[in-house]
């Protein structure tokens, strides 16, 4: 039996006006007549408009910092056909981040468009077991199937994919890289651009967090298994040892950095729409993570749903993952409208 849970919640503030007397002396007399003044005229003072208050110079990584950014991305090149599926073709394809050519696929659904958009970020795999397809086609190709545009991208260093600034924590570089895609989506003739949703597993879970408070294109959400949006909880566990923190330093060493690239801390009630499914005997993600994630966004009054799998790991698969996968389309689905 699968258990559902939902939830709602605001904010605001207000100025003051100050006036000032002068003192009237009576010492003067009444008959004393003010001087007149020959030979000049007062020229008014120009209006000065009030200078724009300075922006904190954050690190190129922090959420501030990236809110700012630009992400020009450019065209989608279709490369070769991977397979023809069930209403759909699968492609390469390339288009370009930060001045670099990402990779990843293409699962394009028969007919002319315009479809609405998927992009699907798989979880961390070394980049020596990776395959093209990994932990992507299992969520994407099902919407392809159904009349969604579906694209996986190979993070940076992935699969051809070059390499970002050095200074983001990969999984920054790897939102950096997917909002460079979104930028590019009109390129793409059969794509509605108004309609795009994004899907991700375990560390493509946290990229899809971290877009949710960046990206205001991105209009629903479908995570299995997320990694924690607290991203302090995440350098712990993989990044110190992994390599990741890109010029972050280890969350222990300065916990405040963690506060500027946590989603968490910037969720409001204009995040979109949240739907999370795990299992509940995960051996990589603590329920208690995902718990705490949809408390958070549920406190400040976001459309958010966790469907929790009794028995079920990490990978879903099976039953399991079939639902989850129909769970998914019906979410997106519903808030694409």
């Amino acid at each position: 039996m699968l258990t559902n849970h939902r939830g709602t919640s605001m904010a605001v503030s207000a100025p003051a006006v100050v006036a000032l007397c002068g003192t009237l002396l009576t010492a003067c007399s009444s008959s004393a007549a003010p001087k007149a003044v020959t030979g000049s005229r007062s020229t008014p003072m120009p209006a000065v408009s009030p200078s724009p208050e300075p922006q904190p110079a954050y690190p190129a990584y922090y959420i501030e910092s990236l809110r700012r950014q630009t992400f020009p991305g450019g065209k989608i090149v279709v490369g070769t056909q991977m397979f023809r599926g069930v209403g759909f073709t699968k492609y390469h394809v390339t288009w370009p981040s930060q001045g670099q050519t990402m990779t990843g696929t293409l699962s394009l659904p028969d007919g002319p468009g315009p479809f609405p958009v998927v992009i699907v970020n798989h979880g961390h795999i070394p980049t020596s077991r990776y395959w093209i397809g990994q932990d992507s086609g299992i969520f994407g190709d099902p919407m392809a199937s159904h009349g969604f545009i579906s694209l996986a991208p190979n993070y940076p260093g992935y699969s051809g994919s070059g390499q970002l600034d050095p200074v983001y924590p990969a999984i920054i570089g790897e939102a950096v890289a997917d909002m460079d895609l979104v930028s590019s989506l009109s390129s793409l003739p059969q794509a509605d651009v108004r309609r795009v949703a994004m899907m991700g597993h375990s560390n493509g879970g946290g990229v899809s967090l971290l877009i949710s408070v960046i990206d205001p294109r991105v209009k629903a959400f479908a995570l299995f298994a997320p990694v924690s949006s607290a991203m302090a909880d995440n350098a712990r566990k993989w990044w110190t040892a992994g390599g990741s923190l890109g010029a972050a330093p280890p969350p222990d060493a300065d916990p405040g950095v963690y506060t500027h690239i946590s989603p968490r801390n910037y969720f409001t009630s204009a995040t979109p729409p949240m739907l999370f499914l795990q299992g509940t005997a995960d051996q990589d993600i603590p329920a208690a993570w995902t718990s705490a994630s949809v408390q958070a966004l549920q406190d400040k009054g976001v459309d958010t749903s966790v469907v929790w799998y009794p028995g079920a790991v990490h990978d879903l698969v099976g039953s399991d993952l079939a639902d989850a996968d129909r769970r998914a389309e019906a979410w997106i689905r519903q808030h694409l409208t």
